[in-house]
């Protein structure tokens, strides 16, 4: 059997913070999902990541963020979603409850508990009802989101039940590289791949491996270099690990230099990155097939597919000189982040 990638994309825009001291405004839809910049010529959001995914003829799991609709308005919201489902990727439900007063900072007012686990059973299951309705309701197919990706990965097994009476299927929040941040969930002898959580919730986790050095390192594009992401895979495909799963964000292909004046410019190192997946990938089909979230989920709820967790074991482990490489890349991202080079430099990147 040929080994499953799930592409992931969290769709979203961006409540008020402060990072580093430094006050950031909200971001919303045609900054933060759309990536749309006065000083660029094509949008460096989710069209640019369709384009990458439909150059090598895949399908994106879109993990899109609801609450920010009553912040930023449902138009916003509807426009990305009817997009994505006419040019067939999935659309599946995310959540960030702070969004719904993105500008609480400004109003004065106390944030909403962003982590969908700081809720208590009943209050998820309203929360994911509504998301639910709200996909719906810009345009989602009814009946076709049958799966959730809480903000953060901020999810714990109480929300396996909830999602469960909510009428969800699979879960993607089972992350280990957050187990010391915002996941609560726990499981035992948990395998890198597909498992049962006994809820009535299959949870598809977070892909990690197991860094040079210690801890987890899962992947996602900003996080790991190809070299990794692709050292994953064949590992899942000979260790008979059957899902993989990818993450990245609506805007993680771009830099953001000035939300307020709409100026951005390409990430260079995250592009080339999720390209170069998508084309091994393609060039890998004898091992690989790209799969979205929710066919899976409605594969499991019609009883098409009866799934049992397979690839249980140990989880794969990472390589230090592929590492050291990733520690270099991310240093000039870090360096191209700050230093704005003129966009003709990197413009025909953005082109798959």
């Amino acid at each position: 059997m040929k080994t499953r990638v799930y592409i992931t994309i969290d769709t979203e825009c961006a409540e008020e913070r402060n990072v580093g001291g430094k006050q950031l405004p909200v971001q919303g839809y045609d900054v933060r999902v759309w990536g749309r910049f006065r000083n660029q010529q094509r949008d460096l959001g989710v069209g640019l990541i369709m384009r990458e995914l439909e150059a090598q003829g895949h399908r994106g799991t879109f993990y899109t963020e609801v609450f920010g609709s009553y912040s930023f308005g449902k138009p916003g919201l509807a426009e990305a979603v009817h997009a994505m489902v006419a040019r067939g990727h999935d659309v599946q439900l995310h959540t960030h409850p702070v969004q719904r007063v993105a500008d609480y900072r400004t109003r004065g007012v106390p944030a909403a508990p962003d982590n969908i686990a700081d809720y208590d059973e009943a209050r998820q299951v309203e929360l994911l009802k509504e998301g639910i309705d709200i996909l719906e309701s810009c345009g989602v197919p009814k009946g076709s989101v049958t799966s959730f990706r809480a903000g953060n990965f901020g999810a714990s097994n109480t929300t396996w039940d909830a999602m469960a009476k909510a009428g969800l299927v699979v879960s993607s929040n089972y992350n280990p590289c957050y187990f010391d941040k915002n996941c609560k969930m726990r499981f035992d002898s948990a395998p890198p791949g597909l498992f049962d959580t006994g809820r009535g919730v299959w949870e598809l986790p977070i892909s990690n491996f197991k860094d040079a050095g210690g801890g987890f390192r899962h992947l996602q594009i900003t996080a790991v270099s190809l070299e990794e992401t692709k050292r994953y895979l064949m590992q899942a495909s000979a260790r008979g690990i059957r899902e993989v799963m990818l993450v990245t964000h609506s805007f993680e292909l771009c830099h953001i230099d000035d939300p307020s004046a709409r100026l951005g410019r390409v990430n260079s190192i995250n592009l080339l990155r999720l390209r170069g997946i998508c084309r091994f990938l393609a060039r890998r089909s004898d091992l690989f097939e790209v799969d979205t979230a929710g066919a899976l989920g409605a594969r499991i709820r019609d009883g098409r597919e009866h799934p049992a967790a397979r690839g249980a074991g140990d989880y794969p482990a990472g390589l230090a000189r592929h590492k050291a490489r990733r520690l270099v890349e991310q240093t000039i991202k870090r360096v191209e982040a700050k230093v704005r080079l003129p966009g003709v430099v990197f413009g025909n990147l953005a082109r798959p």
